[in-house]
Formats: C-alpha cells, sequence, structure tokens
C-alpha cells in the first residue's frame, strides 16, 4: 500500500543547497533536454524527464515528451520516493506494484513501466531524479541497468554545478569593486527588470540619483586614494539607507550613484531621498577644505502604465542637476514639482 514517502535526513541541507542551484523555474536549457534525450533512447522509452523537487512540488526542468506533467505536488510525485531515500528505484509495472496501491496519480497517466536515480549534489544529497518511463510493463524479473542513466545523472550534476559557478561569475561582473554596490552594468539589468514588472503590475518606478558634491576638489587636493575613499564611504552610507526588498542601489559611474524604487511614486521616493541625504551628513565624511561632504538627489517617477526606463533615468538626472544650479546639497523632484534643501 503506498504512503507519502517521508522526507530524507538532511531535507533542510538539501533544500538550501538546490535553492543555491536556482534550478527550479529556471529558463529551459540545452544541455539538460540532451541528457533526457538520450536517456529516453539509451532505455528505449517513451518519456524520459530530468527534474528537481523542493519543499512542496516536483519540477520538469527537461521533458523529452509531453507524457506527463511539468510539475506535480511533491506527495504526489513518484519520484519522492528517490528523494527520501537517495537511491535509486524500478518499477516494471507501477499499476501491480504493491509498493504504489492505492497511489492518487499512478492509475490516471498512461504509464507503467519506471525507472529513475537521483540527482545526487555533495555531500550526499537528493536534490533532483532523472527519469525514463514507457507504456508498456517490463516482465517482473526482466534485469534493469541503471548504469547509463547513473552516468547520465551524474552529467546532470556537473552541469548544474557549472551553471551555478557561471551565474557567481556574472553576479560579480555586476558588482563595483571600489564600493562592493552593483555596478552600472547590475543597474541597467535591474532597470531593464524593474520596468517590466512595473508595467505588467500597474505599480510606479522611482528612481533617486545622487552626486556626491564638488567632488573634483577632493580628488585634485588630496589625490585619487582619498577620492577613492571618499566613494567607499559614501557607498556605506548609502547602503545603510532602509531600502525595500526588491529595490536597488548602485553605482551608477564616477561620484554618482542611483537608487531604484519600485511600487514608489514620486512623493514616496522624496521621503527617500531625504532619508539619505541624512544619513550622508550623519556618517559626517569629512571634506579636505573643511567640512562634511554632503550630496545633491535628482528625483523622477513614472506611473505603471508608462514606465520608459531610459526617459525615468533622464528625469531624474535633470532634476539632479536643477538640484546642483540651486546650490546643490538637496533634493530636487522632477520638473520641480518638490523640493528639499
Amino acid at each position: 500500500m503506498w504512503q507519502v514517502p517521508p522526507d530524507p535526513v538532511n531535507e533542510a541541507e538539501r533544500l538550501a543547497v538546490l535553492e543555491a542551484c536556482r534550478m527550479m523555474d529556471s529558463p529551459g536549457d540545452e544541455r539538460f533536454d540532451r541528457l533526457a534525450w538520450l536517456a529516453q533512447h539509451v532505455y528505449e522509452a517513451d518519456v524520459a524527464f530530468l527534474s528537481f523537487v523542493d519543499a512542496h512540488r516536483q519540477w520538469m526542468k527537461s521533458l523529452s515528451a509531453p507524457l506527463v506533467g511539468t510539475a506535480i505536488d511533491r506527495k504526489l510525485s513518484v519520484c519522492q520516493h528517490i528523494i527520501s531515500t537517495g537511491a535509486p528505484l524500478m518499477s516494471p509495472d507501477l499499476q501491480s506494484d504493491p509498493r504504489f496501491e492505492g497511489h492518487p496519480v499512478v492509475p490516471k497517466i498512461p504509464l507503467r513501466f519506471y525507472a529513475g536515480v537521483p540527482l545526487i549534489a555533495a555531500p550526499d544529497l537528493a536534490i533532483g531524479s532523472l527519469c525514463v518511463m514507457r507504456r508498456e510493463p517490463a516482465p517482473p524479473t526482466a534485469p534493469f541497468d541503471f548504469a547509463p542513466l547513473e552516468a547520465l545523472a551524474a552529467i546532470a550534476v556537473d552541469a548544474v554545478a557549472l551553471a551555478q559557478r557561471n551565474e557567481e561569475l556574472t553576479a560579480e561582473s555586476r558588482i563595483d569593486a571600489l564600493t562592493g554596490l552593483a555596478n552600472r552594468r547590475g543597474f541597467d539589468d535591474a532597470l531593464l527588470q524593474a520596468a517590466g514588472i512595473c508595467n505588467r503590475s500597474g505599480e510606479p518606478l522611482a528612481a533617486l540619483l545622487i552626486d556626491v558634491d564638488r567632488f573634483k576638489t577632493i580628488n585634485d587636493q588630496l589625490g585619487h586614494l582619498a577620492g577613492d575613499m571618499v566613494l567607499r564611504r559614501v557607498g556605506e552610507a548609502l547602503a545603510g539607507v532602509a531600502l525595500r526588498q526588491g529595490d536597488t542601489l548602485a553605482r551608477y559611474g564616477g561620484e554618482e550613484f542611483v537608487m531604484l524604487l519600485p511600487g514608489s511614486d514620486l512623493a514616496g521616493a522624496m521621503e527617500v531621498a531625504a532619508r539619505t541625504r541624512d544619513r550622508l551628513v550623519a556618517a559626517g565624511i569629512p571634506r579636505p577644505e573643511n567640512g562634511l561632504v554632503t550630496v545633491s538627489i535628482g528625483v523622477a517617477a513614472q506611473p505603471g502604465d508608462a514606465i520608459d526606463g531610459l526617459g525615468l533615468i533622464a528625469r531624474a538626472d535633470a532634476a539632479l542637476y536643477a538640484a546642483k544650479r540651486a546650490g546643490r546639497d538637496r533634493v530636487v523632484g522632477d520638473g520641480a514639482e518638490a523640493s528639499v534643501n
């Protein structure tokens, strides 16, 4: 009689590794598609699939034929047995196998034979499965060779590790080495993504352009190393501003920084700008000719039905220059609709 298999003893660690891999709901990948295709043909199966299993569902990363769904509740998944034990599983006929008697899904699928192996990530964590299925059952005593399937699963795990490392390298390429904040490339990606999300959701999008006042004087009087130190301290101060999940803080270039605030209108963004300016004052970063480092901030926002990322930044830039013309050390909103001295 079928029973929902228990979670493995290392479930928390397994889920942490799976999350770090960032495979669930990831885009299609030919590397995994080829492995599913090979598994289907090596075993003369009707379908092969490569899946990942999180806390609640099994999701098919690659599916060689549309004979099973692209996702299933983990509790209803045959592959949950593999996740639970970390061991291969073969059933000559799911519908007559006493281990699956009473299973709510098995009688509804047009597939009888099943064989699968775990995708084992170090150290000994089953994060998914590679499986083959056939419409026709196999004789109960027919031998089954797991070796090719296990070899393909090992290649899949190597591909996961490579994809994870490539993503890490990509993330590193989007970090500003001086301040540790996102760089211009990282910000451009965030802007494109936020504009798309806000246009679909109807939420506004706001941006703050932040410029260190008279930064050239610091470089001229103390040198570029001192200027770099000021930029690092400004970056640290900005990082201390309370932002929401989904907001982006980046070094835009030179002595300019930028904040991107999805869901914020102009009034909300002006409040964030005021807090940002206060944070810089509280940081007490000294200037070479006396006084403290200050910033000028330009703020702009667009409604969710008319967001143009480049246009938003252009309007924030115009507001920033208005702040400079007005004497610096202040916040100016788009179109001079609002300002904070």
